[in-house]
């Protein structure tokens, strides 16, 4: 569901995560390393899921089953964010619920974002792992028009823009881009956009 050249457009932005959740990976010299959510052929020494699990439904069942696919002492670590409380959520949720959205929208799913740090660190201790979870708030200063309304273009308005015909997704993202300046006010330096993601990684003990 992602738009690959509008979400490149914040590589950096969208990089960091990525980097701050392998810095914790205490693999030294991994010899079989598996991304993204599928069952690998053998034991992983580490499992990797960067941003994704927000789009699988009932993800907790598939993070239940990721110790049993590790070797002993394989890591397995992932991300995904969690900003159900934060007003690009906030808003999009009550347009697409709106009288006017509702009909045209019917069905359309959303990505789930995350649940919370302790909720995993339970679900993988109960399952024998060491386990280190935390949540980041990282503070993007995007530049240009409109910025916030270009970053969700590429993730959390994909749902939406594919089920509306371009003349009613281009009304949509109007609406959403007036009650998103709104909430995000842009400043001399760019428009800060807070954004938080939930990081877990453990090891089987």
């Amino acid at each position: 569901m992602w738009d690959p050249g509008q979400y490149l457009r914040y590589a950096g932005e969208r990089a960091r995560p990525f980097f701050d959740l392998v810095a914790r990976v205490g693999a030294d010299d991994p010899s079989y390393v598996a991304d993204l959510d599928w069952r690998p052929d053998r034991k992983a020494d580490v499992l990797l899921s960067n941003a994704v699990l927000q789009w699988v439904p009932g993800h907790l069942d598939l993070v239940r089953q990721w110790p049993g696919l590790l070797a002993p002492g394989g890591w397995l670590a992932f991300q995904l964010p969690g900003n159900f409380d934060q007003p690009t959520h906030a808003i999009l949720l009550d347009l697409v619920r709106s009288a006017r959205w509702a009909p045209l929208l019917d069905g359309v799913e959303l990505n789930r974002q995350a649940r919370s740090p302790v909720e995993y660190l339970d679900l993988l201790a109960r399952a024998g792992c060491t386990v280190d979870a935390w949540e980041t708030t990282y503070l993007h200063m995007l530049p240009g028009p409109d910025p916030v309304v270009e970053w969700y273009r590429g993730t959390g308005l994909r749902p939406v823009l594919a089920a509306l015909n371009p003349g009613h997704a281009e009304r949509f993202v109007a609406e959403y881009a007036e009650r998103v300046a709104e909430a995000y006010p842009a400043a001399p330096y760019g428009t800060v956009l807070p954004f938080r993601r939930v990081f877990v990684v453990a090891q089987v003990r």
